[in-house]
């Protein structure tokens, strides 16, 4: 998108605030991303439109901003560190800052005529209330800074602390999701949709608790919706929207890989349900919807080679090739395709791929997150068990870029080992110790003294606002989901105090999300309970058709694990499973297990 622009934009880097300081000019920084509307609006306008006519290719603009400012221009999916510290609120982002990285100002998207008003009132502001904006800025990265001391509560105690509130918190979140629910439409009402699949995902999980009809309906109905309308083209087999208008028509630039990753999961546990229930036509328009998802990536963006296998970060294209029917599309050049490798985005697909090739029956999906998987290890697992954010093409190679340790990088990979490990016994040992490693420096690097996490290591030479340690809720969430299926895997109850000492630290924080809090309570509910526990004692290949069978139906929270009889002795002596016939599995809630079970079908049967 940059590359329209006549801004001379430079990267986020030493050197362009070295340079700042030197012209003793204030930066503009704008953050956009490949998937956003706006952002291409600010670059190149809307043809016909007397408005929107674009901001950074406007020729007058574009020279007052390279005489005046020192351009800095972020891919919000390339430096999520940097888009969260500075984001004014959605994308793009538009943010003045002091040569120093502090923010003098900022907005989001704006119109030629309103930059045109606020370049001067910003280059005014700067040369004559200088002082003024420095002292209001001082002090703020130093109170960020200090560290508080705080005494580690109990596992009773964090138990406790969990279980009590897990009702109040998760009403709470599904409440705000229900109060906002468009029954018309689906989805959420309230201006723009947005995919929302967490929501989604705790309405089917309080659904299987409970069988209130009406939450199945809402899922339902919002997924079909999503899956057949404007947000989702079926027949062309493509793009779930990042946001769309209310009624789902209107499609605005999509978030590609990252928001099929998320919902694919979504859209096969409500086929599990629905097939359940006898809503076998309702099973059928998802599992269309997820076919076509499915076919659309592994053709278009799967790259798939000898020791690199990954799904490609996003796609681009005018807002209008979308609407085109794959006949028009096909006379067209083919839309841009950003083919790095990004890590989070990945381990997020793996995850949905190992659920999709039981739901449609299609092993090779499982193979395919297994590849990925290699990838993953391979090019983006430091020793040290840092996660690399993402890969770039340079010279015909996939190298890495600078970004690494990322909470959200870490977690979405320590999450996807698990549901490898679960899925795969073969593979399980491997996923368990790259795991183990990818948590360990979490634990070394990214520990809060509040005992949550910080979204990136300490950096004490980082420009501006990159000082500043921060500890976002949802990151925190899905580690401490991934630490919860450790604790049970690797039987070692420490990790689950982690995970509570985790959530504990936003129990009063997440009300201000409310229905986006979802993450939150799903995290909070698995935390109060046990899960749903399958263990297996056979040899891999003996238990993989009951592995299979264990995830053939629908839990809000469970953990499958394959005992062999060579390799864990001491384990399965210790539960005093019988090996006398082999393989067997138990079903196992809280303290109580299943007589053994000897068949994948009464296995499947035992788990409804």
């Amino acid at each position: 998108m940059a590359s329209e622009s006549k801004v001379l934009w430079r990267e986020w880097s030493d050197e362009a605030f070295a340079e700042a300081k030197a012209q003793d000019k204030p930066v503009l920084l704008g953050i956009s991303a490949v998937w956003c509307h706006w952002c291409h609006v600010m670059d190149r306008g809307v043809p016909g439109d007397p408005v929107h006519t674009g901001v950074y290719n406007n020729p007058q603009i574009a020279d007052y901003i390279n005489a005046h400012f020192i351009p800095i221009r972020v891919d919000n999916d390339q430096r999520p560190d940097i888009n969260a510290r500075y984001n004014m609120g959605g994308w793009p982002t538009t943010c003045f800052l002091t040569p120093e990285g502090d923010v003098i100002y900022g907005a989001t998207y704006l119109a030629p005529t309103q930059m045109r008003q606020l370049l001067p009132r910003v280059v005014e502001v700067w040369r004559n209330e200088r002082e003024e904006i420095l002292k209001q800025l001082r002090g703020r990265t130093e109170d960020a800074g200090r560290i508080t001391r705080i005494t580690m509560p109990t596992l009773a105690d964090l138990q406790s602390s969990i279980s009590h509130r897990q009702s109040a918190i998760v009403e709470d979140v599904a409440g705000a999701i229900i109060r906002n629910f468009d029954p018309k439409h689906g989805g959420l009402g309230n201006g723009q949709k947005f995919p929302m699949s967490d929501a989604w995902e705790l309405l089917l999980a309080i659904y299987a608790q409970t069988r209130e009809k009406r939450l199945l309906d809402m899922v339902v109905k919002t997924l079909v919706a999503m899956g057949t309308r404007g947000m989702y083209d079926l027949v062309a087999g493509g793009w779930f929207r990042y946001s769309t208008t209310p009624d789902w028509s209107v499609p605005h630039f999509e978030k590609m890989l990252e928001d099929h990753a998320r919902l694919t999961p979504v859209y096969l546990h409500a086929i599990q349900l629905c097939r359940a229930v006898g809503r076998e036509d309702d099973a059928t328009t998802l599992t269309k919807v997820v076919r076509a998802s499915l076919d659309y990536l592994t053709s278009t963006l799967l790259h798939d080679e000898a020791g690199l296998t990954y799904f490609a970060g996003s796609q681009d294209a005018d807002e209008t090739y979308y609407l085109l029917s794959r006949e028009e599309r096909a006379q067209l050049p083919a839309p841009f395709i950003d083919w790095r490798l990004y890590a989070d985005w990945n381990a997020l697909m793996l995850s949905a791929l190992l659920p999709a090739s039981v739901v449609l029956d299609e092993p090779a999906y499982a193979d395919l997150a297994a590849r990925i998987w290699r990838t993953l290890v391979n090019r983006c697992v430091n020793d040290d068990g840092s996660v690399v954010h993402s890969l770039i093409s340079k010279d015909g190679a996939m190298v890495h870029a600078s970004l690494r340790g990322q909470l959200g990088d870490q977690a979405a990979l320590a999450r996807a080992g698990l549901d490898l490990a679960q899925h795969r016994p073969k593979l399980a040992a491997d996923a368990l110790a790259i795991v183990r490693r990818v948590v360990e420096f979490a634990m070394r690097e990214l520990r809060a003294p509040e005992s949550n996490f910080y979204d990136a290591p300490a950096n004490p030479n980082a420009q501006g606002m990159l000082r500043v340690r921060i500890q976002p809720i949802f990151d925190n969430c899905t580690l401490a989901e991934a630490l919860l299926a450790m604790s049970y895997l690797a039987d070692e109850t420490d990790w689950r105090q982690v995970a509570l000492a985790a959530l504990t630290a936003f129990g009063d924080e997440y009300k201000r999300y409310r229905e986006h809090a979802a993450p939150y309570a799903l995290a909070v509910m698995r935390a109060a309970q046990p899960p749903d526990e399958i263990v297996i004692v056979g040899s891999s290949d003996e238990g993989l058709s009951f592995v299979r069978a264990a995830h053939a139906t629908y839990s809000p929270w469970r953990v499958v694990r394959v005992l062999d009889p060579d390799r864990d002795v001491v384990a399965i002596a210790q539960r005093g499973y019988p090996i006398a016939r082999l393989p067997v599995a138990f079903l196992c809630r809280g303290t109580a297990c299943s007589a053994p079970i000897y068949t994948p079908d009464d296995l499947r049967a035992a788990s409804v």
